[in-house]
């Protein structure tokens, strides 16, 4: 800094304070109109989503049922003029017209299209403009004709509509070329009678032309405003601006802000004074502590992907650097196992990196759904998973339902590369959990230990002996709110090795395969009938309704099995002492 040049602080302030009041009128000009442009978009792409939804309770269903159900069928070409004059056609054109007509300045298109088998294509059924422009002479390829083909691979938000059929508008402008303005599009499905079945996809255009004008007009007025607060802030610049001390009480500003843990904070007072002397002291101070805290917390983020964070404040510590040997606290969890299904034998197939890469590419794919549902990943066991929810049993089912989904999209890429597919067992327990440190001073672990884990663990296990997807405890459901959000059914009474009491045993079948979830739906009376038989002894009921279970559903692991035990009690008699519990005695 060059001390000879010296510059008056006070013509400084005045210059500043005039500066100020210049930047602040043009930032509140602009923070007004991005609002109002905000408040105006948003407004309509509420006329959009209302227009689009009461269109489609305008439509006349019959009509476009008929020329729906002439493109399932199938159109040959020569029939296309046909059916563009035939009465349910202009039936449902007069509609589109008519509604176009309430916003006629506004409305740029609006059509309806049927989804095609590619999800990338749709076809028009009704397009508003067709008539007018046949009546006109427009040449063929000018006009969306009925069966046109409409590319939609640009179109995601038309795609969504298509696939999951809901009244939905555009999140953003798009601009349109051909009339030089911006335009957004609102979808909503027509449906039928019933209101069950999709007919077609209403889409509307509509432009900001209004929105532009209220926005031109608002512009005129801010460039009066600013104009009066530059005048304003001079005059009050000369006036204060000699009482004034903005650079120090801007340093103030920044001291306490550093002192708030905000590092990145620096003093912008490039200034040959003694203020901008003090700013430039105050930046190499902050500087060198900035450098000292992103260094601090980046040890620390490293030790979060081994400690995780959410461990740590279940102990009610800050950081990893507050935790002790023998830290602890008791509370009640679900606690989630899962494993995947012949690991082995799919291993031995494979290289170690091939290994390594095949457990990080499985684990990274489940643990986002675990923490999405707030669980807390415990550990890794090679490719197990045990997972700790503290908050509702719910999240661990949401959980391995996700795990379970996941799973199912992982398998698609897995066979796209000729991979053997892959299953996993889940198995969740609730029940109260020690958590805390254990170890020696010079290495430690977070973890969790109680019979709930054992236990958790020994029902996965037992999701290979049963076949099912997802089993969880009786204790897990008595902690759920809603049981009849799940699909579920009973699967037995087992005493597993290290228990005295019997567990009762649920499978929660949500995330099966289509097929596998209606076999189960449908054979759920029947299979409910005979659980109640076996358990009270009328085993030639059990087993006649059983065996029409695994008639209906050869794949029902559970059934089989029941059936077995029934037909055993049947044939060698009910053993002494016979509970209908099953007993375990390996860890397997």
């Amino acid at each position: 800094m060059d001390s000879s040049y010296f510059f008056s602080f006070r013509h400084k302030l005045i210059l500043a304070f005039f500066g100020i009041g210049f930047v602040l009128s043009i930032a509140l000009g602009v923070v007004a109109h991005r609002i109002l442009e905000e408040k105006l978009f948003t407004q309509l792409r509420g006329n959009v989503g209302n227009l689009t939804r009461l269109g489609a309770e305008l439509i006349d269903k019959d009509a476009l049922a008929s020329l729906v159900e002439l493109q399932k069928t199938g159109v040959p070409p020569e029939n296309i003029d046909m059916i563009e004059r035939s009465g349910n056609f202009r039936i449902v054109s007069d509609q589109l017209n008519f509604i176009r007509d309430t916003e006629k300045e506004l409305i740029r298109y609006i059509y309806l299209v049927a989804p095609a088998e590619d999800p990338k294509i749709a076809k028009y059924v009704v397009d508003a403009d067709v008539v007018p422009l046949k009546d006109e002479g427009a040449p063929d390829e000018e006009v969306s004709h009925f069966n046109t083909d409409l590319d939609i691979a640009d179109f995601p938000v038309m795609q969504d509509a298509l696939r999951h059929p809901k009244n939905i508008v555009e999140p953003d402008f798009v601009y349109d070329k051909a009339f030089g303005v911006n335009s957004i599009s609102g979808y909503a499905p027509v449906m039928d009678s019933d209101g069950k079945t999709m007919l077609a996809l209403l889409g509307l255009d509509m432009v900001d032309t209004e929105v532009q004008a209220a926005l031109a007009e608002v512009l005129q007025k801010s460039i009066v405003a600013a104009i009066l607060s530059l005048l304003v802030s001079l005059l009050s610049a000369i006036v204060l601006g000699s009482y004034l001390t903005k650079g120090i009480i801007r340093l103030d500003n920044l001291v306490h802000s550093f002192a708030a843990k905000d590092f990145a904070v620096r003093a912008d007072l490039a200034t040959n004074d003694e203020v901008g002397r003090l700013g430039n002291s105050f930046n190499h101070m902050a500087e060198t502590i900035e450098e000292y805290s992103a260094r601090k917390q980046a040890l620390l983020h490293a030790y979060g992907r081994f400690v995780p964070h959410d461990l740590l404040r279940l102990l009610e510590k800050q950081s990893i650097l507050d935790v002790s040997l023998g830290d602890q606290t008791q509370r009640e969890m679900s606690v989630l196992f899962s494993d995947i299904r012949n690991f082995t034998s799919i291993s031995e197939t494979m290289t170690p990196r091939e290994n390594f890469n095949f457990i990080n590419s499985y684990l990274s794919r489940v643990g986002p759904g675990i923490r999405s549902h707030k669980g807390i990943i415990d550990k890794y066991i090679g490719d197990a998973v045990m997972a700790l929810f503290p908050e509702k049993a719910e999240d661990a089912i949401d959980a391995a339902l996700e795990m379970q989904q996941v799973v199912r999209l992982y398998n698609e890429h897995r066979q796209s590369s000729r991979y053997p597919a892959i299953k996993i067992g889940v198995g969740v327990h609730t029940g109260k959990v020690m958590l805390g440190t254990i170890g020696e001073e010079q290495r430690m672990d977070g973890t969790v230990i109680s019979d709930t884990v054992n236990l958790a663990s020994r029902i996965e296990g037992l999701t290979k002996t049963y076949g099912c997807n997802i089993i969880v405890s009786d204790t897990v459901l008595n902690r759920i709110g809603r049981q009849d959000k799940y699909s579920l059914r009973f699967i037995d009474k087992v005493r597993v090795v290290g228990k005295n009491e019997p567990v009762t045993l649920y499978e929660i079948y949500d995330a099966d395969e289509a097929a596998e979830i209606r076999l189960k739906r449908e054979t759920l009376p029947d299979y409910s009938r005979a659980v109640d038989s076996y358990y009270g002894r009328d085993f030639k009921t059990a087993e006649s309704l059983f065996a029409r279970v695994v008639a209906a559903n050869g794949n029902d692991v559970p059934a089989r099995l029941f059936l077995e035990k029934a037909r055993a009690c049947l044939s060698n008699g009910v053993p002494a002492g016979w509970d209908g519990i099953s007993r375990y005695d390996s860890k397997g």
